[in-house]
C-alpha cells in the first residue's frame, strides 16, 4: 500500500527496458536503492522489510549516515571505487559451502580480500564526532579479518594453489602446488617439445614454411594433425600420399599427420587427461581449504553490505530536490500519569513523488501526539493529496526506523513496531473476494494485529458498499480504534460526518484546500493540509476535469441539488423534534433507500426524491406535541405503508 517494495510484473517482449524501469521507478526500494555492491542492495531489501525498534541501534545508523554525509570525499571514495569492485561476495561464499565453487570464485574472494584495507582505510578517513564509532564499528573490523590470522592465510592459500599469471585466460592449480602435478607437467613439456620438432622436421620435408603455408593444430576427433590450404597441398599432392597420412580432406585444406606426429599426438591426449584429473583433484582439496574462511567472508560481506547501504542513505539524502533530514526516533516514554509518544513530522514530503519530473511538491506538517492528535481524519477533494500526505506519513516513519535520513524540515518519531495501511482498491476475482470483501479483510487484518505501539494508515473505507453501511462500518472500526487499539491513526474520508468523532487519546480534523473560481468554476488543487473540516469532495468537479461529456456534467448537478434538497429537508425535520422522531425518520429514509435499490419499474430517482419530499412534508404537517409516543409510533407506521404503496 505504501509502495514499499517494487512490484513484480510480467512485461509483454516489446516492453522496452526503458518501460521497465519506469514501473518500478517510484518504489522507495529504487528510491534508495544507491547500492554499489550485490550485498549491500539485498541488504536493503532485508531492511525495509524489517525495520529496527531499538532505538540505539536506529541512532547509531543515523550516526553513520550522518557521518558520510558531513564527507563527500570519503562517500566517494567508497561508492566510486572500493565497493563497486566487490564481488557477490555473500552468494560465493554459499557455493564454496556447498562445494559448488570453482577456481574463478576463490580468485574473485581472493580479489576482495586485497581491498578490504583499502576499504578500511577510505572509512577512517571520516573526519566528524563519530570518528571513534566508525572505527569501532567497520575500520577496526576490517583491518582485523584481513590480517596474516584470518584472510591473509586465505591469500597464502590462493597464490600458492593458483596460477595467477595466466588469470583471466584461464584458472588452474599451479604446477609447483603439487608434485604429481609437477611430474605431469614436465612430461607434458617434453611431449610439446617433441610435437614442435616433428612439426618442424615434416615442414622441412615439404619445404613449407611452418606456421605459415603448413600449420600444427588440434582437435578432439584426431588429436594434433597437420594442415594445408587446397592450394598448397596440391603442389605436395605426390609426397602427401607417400609418406603422410590423409585425415581429412575439404575445401578448407587438407588435414594429415605421419607416424611419428599420431604416436606423440596420443601422447599428449594421455598426459592431458591425466593432468586435468590431477587438477580437479587438487581443486576439490583447494575448495575445501578454503570452506575453513566461510565464517570470516560472511562477515566481512556483512560489514561491506552495510556500508553500502548507508552510503547509499547518504546519497540519497544529499541529492534530493531538498536535503533530508536526521530524524529524533526515541523509545515510548512513561511518565507518572501518561505515556508520551509523538509523531511530528514538519514540512514532510513524499520522497518519490518529489522526484517525478516538472513536479512542485508541497509539503506539509504531520503532528500525532498522544491524548491531543493520536487520531486524525483528513477530509478534502478527490485528487486533492489526502492519499499521498498519509502515505508519506509512513514512508517517513519507516525511513527512519531503517536508519535513513527523511524528508522532512524536523522529525521526531516514537518508534512504531508495525505500520499497517489500508489503502487503494483491489478484488481477487480467481480467489472469488470482491473489492468491498478485500477491503474489509484487511481491516479485519488491521484491527486484530495493531498494538498502541503501531502506526495505522487508512484510506477510503467502507466506500464499496451503501453509503449508510459504509458509514457505519467506518464508524465502528474508526471508534474501535480509538478505544480498543488506542494506535495512531491517519484516517482518510469522503463520509464527513466522521468528523463528529470523539475519543479519549484526542481526535483532529484536517482537510486538503482547494479552491474553485467563480466566474469559471474550475477547481483548483492546494495541497495543503489544513486543520479543520471540508464540507465537500468536488466528485463532479474531478469528473469535469477528467472530460466527461458536457451533458453528463450538466446531469450530475442536477442530481446532486435533488439529493441534496432532500437531505437538508429530512435534517430539518430531524432538527425540529425529539430524539425519538429522529430514530423514526432514520429508519424511514432506510426504508426509502431499500425501496430505491429493489426499484424494478424504471421509475427516475426523481420521481422519487418527489415522493420522499412529499411524504416528508406530510409528516411535518402531523402536531406531534398533540399526540402521545403510542400515537406517534402508529401514525409512523400508518404513513410508511402508504409510502410503500405510492413507490410500487
Amino acid at each position: 500500500a505504501l509502495n514499499v517494495l517494487p512490484e513484480r510484473r510480467v512485461l509483454s517482449p516489446s516492453t522496452t527496458s526503458a518501460a521497465a524501469d519506469a514501473i518500478s521507478n517510484f518504489s522507495l526500494y529504487d528510491l534508495l536503492n544507491k547500492c554499489r555492491c550485490p550485498m549491500g542492495k539485498r541488504m536493503l531489501f532485508r531492511w525495509l522489510k524489517q525495520p529496527l525498534l531499538d532505538t540505539v541501534e536506529i541512532g547509531r545508523r543515523h550516526d553513520v549516515v550522518e557521518a558520510f554525509v558531513n564527507n563527500p570525499e570519503v562517500r566517494d571514495a567508497l561508492r566510486g571505487t572500493h565497493l563497486r569492485a566487490l564481488p557477490d561476495i555473500h552468494r560465493i561464499t554459499r557455493r564454496i559451502e556447498r562445494r559448488r565453487a570453482n577456481l574463478a570464485d576463490l580468485c574473485k574472494l581472493y580479489q576482495a580480500s586485497a581491498a578490504l584495507p583499502y576499504i578500511a582505510g577510505a572509512v577512517s578517513q571520516v573526519d566528524t564526532c563519530h570518528s571513534l564509532a566508525l572505527r569501532d564499528m567497520y575500520t577496526d573490523k576490517l583491518i582485523k579479518l584481513s590480517d596474516n590470522d584470518h584472510l591473509g592465510k586465505y591469500e597464502a592459500l590462493i597464490e600458492a594453489a593458483i596460477d595467477l599469471n595466466k588469470i583471466p585466460e584461464e584458472y588452474v592449480i599451479d604446477a609447483s602446488y603439487d608434485l604429481d602435478l609437477e611430474i605431469l607437467q614436465k612430461r607434458k613439456d617434453a611431449v610439446n617439445e617433441d610435437l614442435q620438432k616433428a612439426f618442424q622436421d615434416a615442414a622441412d620435408d615439404l619445404r613449407m614454411q611452418a606456421g605459415k603455408a603448413l600449420k600444427l593444430e588440434s582437435n578432439n576427433m584426431y588429436g594434433w594433425y597437420l594442415r594445408l590450404t587446397k592450394k598448397d597441398e596440391t603442389t605436395v599432392r605426390r609426397q602427401l600420399s607417400a609418406s603422410y597420412q590423409i585425415l581429412e580432406a575439404k575445401k578448407d585444406g587438407t588435414k594429415f599427420t605421419n607416424k611419428r606426429l599420431h604416436s606423440l599426438s596420443s601422447k599428449c591426449m594421455e598426459l592431458d587427461k591425466a593432468y586435468e584429473c590431477q587438477q580437479r583433484v587438487l581443486v576439490d582439496r583447494v575448495v575445501d581449504v578454503a570452506a575453513s574462511f566461510v565464517d570470516v567472508f560472511l562477515e566481512v560481506s556483512n560489514l561491506c553490505a552495510e556500508i553500502d547501504v548507508l552510503a547509499s542513505f547518504a546519497e540519497v539524502a544529499v541529492s534530493a530536490p531538498l536535503p533530508f533530514t536526521r530524524p529524533s526516533v526515541h523509545p515510548k516514554q512513561l511518565n507518572a500519569d501518561s505515556i508520551r509518544e509523538e509523531i511530528i513530522l514538519k514540512d514532510s514530503r513524499h520522497p518519490c513523488m518529489e522526484l517525478q519530473h516538472g513536479v512542485q511538491f508541497v509539503s506539509n506538517t504531520c503532528t500525532l501526539q498522544r491524548g491531543k492528535s493520536w487520531f486524525q481524519l483528513i477530509t478534502g477533494p478527490n485528487m486533492g493529496g489526502k492519499s499521498t500526505f498519509i502515505r508519506q506519513v509512513g514512508i517517513c516513519v519507516l525511513m527512519a526506523q531503517v536508519g535513513s535520513f527523511v524528508p522532512c524540515a524536523e522529525a521526531k518519531i516514537t518508534v512504531r513496531d508495525a505500520i499497517y495501511a489500508r489503502v487503494g482498491a483491489g478484488d481477487s476475482q480467481l480467489r472469488g473476494i470482491s473489492t468491498f470483501m478485500a477491503e474489509m479483510l484487511e481491516t479485519t487484518a488491521i484491527i486484530k494485529a495493531a498494538t498502541p505501539s503501531s502506526l495505522i494508515i487508512i484510506d477510503e473505507l467502507g466506500r464499496g458498499t451503501s453509503t449508510y453501511d459504509g458509514f457505519g462500518v467506518a464508524w465502528a472500526i474508526s471508534e474501535y480504534i480509538m478505544r480498543n487499539v488506542k494506535a495512531p491513526c491517519l484516517f482518510a474520508t469522503h463520509f464527513h460526518e466522521l468528523t463528529a468523532l470523539q475519543g479519549p487519546l484526542g481526535v483532529t480534523n484536517y482537510h486538503v484546500d482547494a479552491e474553485i473560481d467563480e466566474r469559471s468554476g474550475k477547481l483548483t488543487m492546494l495541497y495543503c493540509v489544513s486543520p479543520g473540516v471540508s464540507d465537500q469532495s468536488f466528485g463532479i468537479e474531478c469528473a469535469e476535469y477528467a472530460k466527461f461529456p458536457e451533458q453528463v456534467i450538466k446531469n450530475a448537478r442536477e442530481k446532486a441539488l435533488e439529493v441534496e434538497d432532500f437531505s437538508a429537508k429530512a435534517t430539518a425535520f430531524a432538527a425540529s423534534n425529539n430524539t425519538c422522531l429522529e430514530a423514526s425518520l432514520l429508519g424511514m429514509k432506510r426504508s426509502l433507500s431499500d425501496h430505491r435499490l429493489r426499484d424494478t419499474a424504471g421509475r427516475s430517482v426523481v420521481s422519487q426524491t418527489l415522493t420522499a419530499t412529499l411524504f416528508l412534508d406530510n409528516f411535518c404537517t402531523v402536531h406531534l406535541d398533540k399526540l402521545s409516543k403510542e400515537d406517534i409510533f402508529h401514525h409512523t407506521k400508518r404513513m410508511k405503508k402508504e409510502l410503500a404503496l405510492v413507490a410500487r
